[in-house]
This record gives C-alpha cells, structure tokens and sequence, in this order.
C-alpha cells in the first residue's frame, strides 16, 4: 500500500494538487509555529532596563 502512494507516475492532476495543497498546509503550520515560539521566547526575555542616572538640576530662576 506504501508502495502505492509513493509512486507517483500513475497519480492523476487532482492527486498532485491535493500533495501540493497538504505540503503547503504543512510548510504553513511550521512556519507559524517558529514565528510563535520566536514571540514566545523574545516576551521571556528580561525587559532591557537602562541605567539612567537623575536628571540634573536646572538653575534656579531669578525672581521678578
């Protein structure tokens, strides 16, 4: 029976296009799961955190 299905010089258009549909399916499927565990993985990062020193102090203004 495996035999059967791996050969495929007797398979008609509709049979080539239905492996070609289910192969695209599966390329799909593969696809957006790399790009979701990609996601996955980035959001577990540790957030960058900058060491941001205070602010210095502007001169006081002179009073009217």
């Amino acid at each position: 029976m495996l035999s059967n299905l791996i050969d495929t010089s007797t398979w008609t258009h509709e049979q080539w296009l239905a492996a070609i549909i289910l192969a695209f399916i599966v390329v799909t499927i593969l696809v957006v799961l790399k790009r979701i565990v990609g996601v996955f993985k980035f959001a577990k990062k540790e957030q960058y955190k900058p060491n941001l020193r205070p602010l210095r102090r502007t001169r006081q203004r002179r009073p009217k």
